[in-house]
């Protein structure tokens, strides 16, 4: 008899909630997510993630849970639910939770298999070079292909000296561009950089939300210094839109002081209406692995137009 099936007898005269153990069901789990909280002051209000004028703003605040099963000794059952909590802001008192990866799946020797929402696997492919992801500055304001996306089929190979292929595919009548789609990337070395001090991505994707393209994405870690760079050629699936874009990065870490710089460039106009660079730069003291405060300042440059934005924040992970 389970632990489970002890604790609802025990309790059968107050009635029996579902209670389950980690032992009985061999399962593991976690609660996760991301408090963020962010003053902003937007100049024009163009870019995409800030409003114009001063704002309080909770960017990508989130909470899941995730975890695996282990059915027998060569499968395990994999689940993640994810939301982006948006309860912070006074306009989103009705509709606090927008929907972020979501799947379920298997995962064996084979690698991993999952069906739902998910990054594509090009998105994926940037590893850590974005020094200000999640803000207005993201390399996603001006580069296309950073997609989260449903219905879709992801999978991600085990690691085998040192690299790695994870594939994305979304079946045609689940598809926006009304044909089936796919990414998939190669990956040399780790993309967390806690394994090997460099990582190198290679990715294409075709007719997912209305771009085929292909990059290279790569970051170098030496000491306390940390490099990225990106080369990207875009178009969309109709071929009226085409163009390159590019990314450099760079960070170097003070004690608890981390200075950062990134260059961003497109001109394929997926993105923004016209050809579009942006500079960011910033500063981060990390309190913990946990917790985070920051400065940041970005400019975007568009062909009719400009705006810039600047922000104080702080996020903590748990």
């Amino acid at each position: 008899m389970t632990k489970t099936t002890h604790t609802c007898i025990l309790f059968l005269s107050y009635g029996c909630l579902a209670t389950f153990s980690h032992t009985s069901f061999a399962a593991e789990y976690a609660v996760y997510g991301k408090a963020e909280v962010q003053i902003a002051s937007t100049d024009t209000g163009i870019m995409r993630y800030a409003e114009e004028g001063t704002q309080i703003e909770a960017p990508y605040s989130r909470i899941g849970i995730k975890g695996d099963h282990k059915l027998n000794e060569y499968l395990s059952a994999v689940f993640k639910y994810e939301v982006q909590v948006k309860g912070f802001e006074e306009d989103d008192t009705q509709e606090p939770f927008t929907a972020r990866n979501t799947y379920l799946g298997l995962k064996g020797a084979f690698g991993e298999v999952v069906v739902g929402r998910n990054d594509t696997r090009f998105k994926y492919s940037e590893g850590k070079l974005d020094n200000f992801n999640e803000t207005q500055a993201d390399m996603a304001q001006v580069i296309a292909g950073q997609d989260r996306l449903g219905d879709t089929i992801t999978y991600t190979s085990n690691y085998w000296h040192n690299t790695q292929f994870s594939f994305t595919y979304a079946p045609k009548d689940d598809n926006k561009d009304d044909k089936a789609g796919f990414a998939a990337t190669l990956i040399y070395g780790d993309r967390n950089l806690n394994n090997t001090p460099y990582y190198l991505s290679l990715s294409h994707v075709d007719s997912l939300n209305n771009i085929t393209a292909s990059r290279i994405a790569g970051v170098y870690k030496f000491e306390q210094l940390q490099l990225g760079a990106l080369y990207q050629h875009s178009e969309s699936v109709d071929g009226s839109k085409s163009g390159n874009g590019y990314v450099l990065s760079a960070s170097y870490t003070l004690d608890k002081w981390v200075p950062k710089v990134q260059f961003a460039k497109d001109d394929s106009t997926l993105r923004q209406a016209s050809e579009a660079t942006q500079w960011s730069t910033g500063l981060d003291y990390v309190f913990d692995k946990q917790t985070t405060a920051y400065l940041l300042y970005t400019d975007l440059n568009l062909e009719e137009q400009d705006d810039s934005s600047v922000a104080l924040g702080l996020k903590y992970k748990f």
